[in-house]
C-alpha cells in the first residue's frame, strides 16, 4: 500500500493539508497534523526539535504523513505494519510486518508512510524529531561526557551522526559525577524526583529538587544553566530510568 492509502471500499485516503513546523516537499504534513489522535509532541525545544509521544490502540491506523530522520524508542512492544517508505534493514523490509521490542531504539530516515498497528495489544513509543534548519549546538566550554565519567547510570543505546539515543538508570540515593549536556530531551520512564546541582555541588548554586512523573517529556536546552553542567542526585523513593535524546555537536 502507498502513502495515500485506501479504505476497505477502495476509496483512496486523502492526506491531511500541511501545517506545524514542517514544510515537506512532498505536501504532505507531519505526524501531529494528520492523526494528533495517535501522535503528540510532548516537549521540544524551539528551532531545535520536538519530543513527540506515539500511542496506537490495536487496529489503529495514521493518516499518511512524513517525517525528517528520526530517532525512536519503544516503551511497549509494538507489532506494526508500515507501508509506503523505506523500513530500516533491521526491522525488515517496505511494507512488511514488523515487531518491535519493548527497549527496541531503531533510528528511522525521512521518509513518507503510513502505520498500522497490526497487533492485539496498544503500542507505545517516542521519538525525537529535528527541525528544519536545526545547526549542531557544539559543546560547552571543558566539555565533560555523562557516558565518559559515569558510566554506570549512562548508556548509549544508539546514535548516528546528529543524535544519540541515551539511557540514565540511577538507584534511590545514588550520584552521578559533574558533567554536561548538550541541547537534549528527556522522557520519564521510572521515577518520582530528583536534585539537580547546577554546576556541581561546589558551584554555589542553590539545589533544585525537581518532582518527576512517568510519562513527562522534558525539554533540556544547553541554554539553561541547570541542563549544561550539572550533577544529579536521586532524591527520590524510587529507582530513577530517564531516556534521552542528546544533540551531537
Amino acid at each position: 500500500m502507498g502513502c495515500g492509502g485506501s479504505d476497505s471500499a477502495g476509496k483512496t485516503e486523502e492526506p491531511v493539508k500541511p501545517a506545524g513546523p514542517f514544510n515537506f516537499e512532498s505536501g504532505l504534513p507531519d505526524c501531529c497534523t494528520a492523526s494528533p489522535d495517535l501522535y503528540k509532541t510532548i516537549a521540544e525545544i524551539p528551532g531545535v526539535a520536538r519530543l513527540v509521544e506515539m500511542k496506537f490502540p490495536p487496529k489503529a491506523k495514521d493518516k499518511p504523513h512524513e517525517h525528517p530522520i528520526h530517532s525512536m524508542y519503544f516503551v511497549t512492544d509494538c507489532k506494526l505494519k508500515i507501508s509506503g517508505g523505506p523500513t530500516p534493514t533491521k526491522l525488515g523490509e517496505e511494507g512488511a510486518v514488523v515487531e518491535v521490542p519493548a527497549g527496541g531504539c531503531p533510528i528511522f530516515p525521512a521518509m513518507q508512510h503510513q502505520v498500522e498497528n497490526v497487533g492485539d495489544k496498544p503500542g507505545h513509543a517516542v521519538f525525537v524529531e529535528p527541525y528544519p534548519g536545526c545547526k549542531p549546538c557544539g559543546d560547552p566550554e571543558g566539555y565533560i561526557s555523562p557516558f565518559d565519567v559515569s558510566a554506570e547510570c549512562y548508556k548509549i543505546l544508539d546514535q548516528d551522526d546528529a543524535w544519540i539515543t541515551g539511557m540514565m538508570t540511577m538507584e534511590v540515593g545514588a550520584e552521578d559525577k559533574l558533567h554536561h549536556h548538550r541541547d537534549h530531551l528527556i522522557y520519564v520512564l521510572e521515577g518520582d524526583g530528583v536534585t539537580i546541582y547546577p554546576g556541581g555541588k561546589d558551584s554555589g548554586a542553590d539545589a533544585m529538587v525537581v518532582p518527576l512523573e512517568v510519562g513527562a517529556g522534558i525539554p533540556a536546552p544547553m541554554s539553561a544553566p541547570p541542563f549544561a553542567k550539572h550533577t544529579l542526585l536521586n532524591s527520590g523513593k524510587k529507582p530513577l530510568k530517564m531516556l534521552f535524546f542528546e544533540a551531537k555537536k
